[in-house]
């Protein structure tokens, strides 16, 4: 396990076995590919602003999404599948504008 995304990583860097929040593997892979395809999504919305188009859905849920990650509430995997799913819609959604 390799996990640096919040503010309670071991020594301010990284957990590497377990999240000292309690966090498993699992969880902590599939924030990393959560975070990986919104900055996928961010290239699309990116170039979306740069022809005027701008979509306060897409920026509330981005910023959702990551806090989702950087805040160790709930470890419940099923959720980020379905955030990661998500992001691919609006991705989808914003490859048309």
């Amino acid at each position: 396990m390799y996990c640096n995304q919040c503010e309670q990583t071991a020594k301010g860097i990284a957990c590497t076995t377990v999240g000292v929040c309690g966090k498993n593997e699992e969880v902590a892979e599939i924030e990393d590919v959560l975070i990986y395809a919104l900055c996928g999504m961010s290239l699309f919305a990116h170039e979306a602003r740069q022809k005027g188009i701008i979509d306060d859905k897409i920026d509330r849920f981005t910023m959702e999404a990551i806090f989702s990650t950087l805040t160790n509430v709930n470890f419940d995997p099923e959720r980020f599948v379905i955030l990661i799913n998500k992001v691919v819609e609006l991705r989808e959604s914003l490859k048309n504008t």
